[in-house]
């Protein structure tokens, strides 16, 4: 009986999946990848990035902060109103008269102790807070996509190999089946095979359930029905991303310093200590210079008359019921939660750095000693199959050895996303992650 050898080199993995037409694109967007090209890593993530609503909602989140920046620097610039005026009372001992009034007034405020400039100074670092809520949005939905992505990428590399065993074993049936009828097989070793190819069925369409699982999902984030590029592409655009980071100390600091959690706790610490600052200062006086112009009606002369007044108020706050000292112990525990949330927060950050790190560094090794082992798994199959073929090995042997060779592929399918996904995950913490442009 002769046997036919259909193995997927180790080497060729990498191009398991090759680029090929638009099945479905949306228009109108220049970030859209054009007809006849594969979905790259970075076009899926930027898209998800761009699409999601959660990142649409935090960008209103950043206007209403933006809006409270422009209340906070109305304080500094002059304020003009106009106002009416009627009333009737006393004008001296023995008379009274009606007193109507309209006009102008116009005030601008001269000293306050930094009060408008600690309140410009807080709603700023609400801002920047916003906006890093912006990018861990945008960072969140991203990674999303890029899991469904590499997912659907291991599934399908996860395919190419058990349809290479299913092929195999569907001639192994054909060949076991003539030689049943001949007598030079038994029923045991036709019933083997046969199980062995519905199991490899079986693994199939779960592989394939899980690709359309994870095919909807970048779908409902990107928008495209498109084939995506191989995942050598994906891996090569993750190297380039992580660049620079060759220790854990370089990671560490780049995490500390970049990651957006990080920057919204910090700018958080930053506005409540100018508004803690701005309660300390509030029993201070608010000084303004105030100008009126008016038309008043003078019932003694039955005429109006214009009148003109130029002053200064000054306001003091005297009794407030303790409001004043509430609002400063309030803002003070409000500080103390943001810096004690920082502080943990960077302590699980540096963790989770390091961790990811030399996992990383483990799966590249252990990539290695898989391709090793699926080299030699292919080698013993080669010696089996060639004794099989001059009737010096039996069938049970040679599905153990089949079977052994496709475990060693698929554990280093399984090795290579892993690492993959550890590469994400630096990319995350280090927000590394392509991102489009501001608003």
């Amino acid at each position: 009986m002769s046997i036919t050898r259909n193995l997927i080199p180790v080497s060729a993995l990498a191009g398991l999946l090759l680029c090929s037409d638009v099945i479905h694109a949306q228009s109108g967007d220049d970030a859209l990848p054009a007809a006849g090209q594969c979905l790259s890593f970075d076009d899926s993530l930027m898209l998800a990035a761009t699409r999601a609503p959660e990142v649409d909602g935090a960008w209103a989140r950043r206007s209403e902060a933006l809006a409270n920046l422009r209340t906070a620097e109305s304080l500094r610039y002059p304020q003009l109103s106009t106002f009416g005026r009627s009333g009737v009372g006393d004008n001296g001992l023995t008379s009274s008269q009606i007193d109507n009034q309209i006009g102008l007034r116009l005030s601008q405020r001269v000293l306050d102790f930094g009060d408008a400039r600690l309140a410009r100074e807080s709603a700023l670092a609400d801002l920047d807070r916003r906006g890093f809520d912006v990018q861990d949005q945008q960072i969140v939905a991203a990674i999303t996509v890029a899991t469904a992505y590499l997912a659907r990428l291991e599934a399908d590399a996860m395919i190419a190999v058990i349809t290479d065993r299913r092929g195999y074993f569907q001639r192994q049936q054909a060949a076991v089946g003539e030689l049943l009828e001949r007598g030079g097989a038994t029923r045991a070793e036709s019933a083997q095979i046969a199980a062995q190819l519905a199991e490899s069925e079986a693994d199939v369409l779960e592989l394939n359930f899980q690709a359309s699982s994870a095919t909807t999902r970048i779908v409902e984030y990107t928008g495209l029905n498109q084939v995506l590029c191989d995942q050598s592409a994906a891996n090569a655009t993750m190297t380039d991303r992580l660049r620079g980071l060759d220790s854990i100390d370089a990671v560490i600091d780049h995490a500390l310093q970049h990651n957006p959690q990080i920057g919204a706790r910090r700018s958080a610490i930053g506005s409540l200590e100018a508004r803690r600052e701005r309660e300390r200062r509030a029993r201070m006086p608010v000084v303004d210079v105030v100008g009126i112009v008016s038309y008043t009606y003078d019932n003694g002369r039955e005429d109006w008359d214009l009148r003109d007044r130029v002053g200064v108020d000054v306001s003091v706050p005297l009794l407030s019921g303790d409001s004043i000292g509430a609002g400063q112990d309030r803002v003070a525990a409000q500080l103390s939660q943001e810096e004690y949330g920082l502080r943990a927060l960077q302590r699980g950050l540096r963790e989770e750095v390091e961790i990811t790190f030399r996992r990383t560094i483990s799966l590249e090794a252990q990539l290695i000693r898989r391709e090793m082992v699926a080299s030699s798994q292919g080698d013993y199959f080669d010696a089996i199959s060639g004794e099989f073929e001059f009737g010096l090995g039996t069938l049970p042997d040679l599905i153990d050895a089949r079977l052994a060779y496709e475990r060693a592929m698929l554990d280093v399918v399984s090795a290579r996303f892993s690492l993959l996904r550890q590469k994400l995950s630096l990319m995350r913490l280090t927000a590394r992650i392509p991102l489009p442009e501001e608003r």
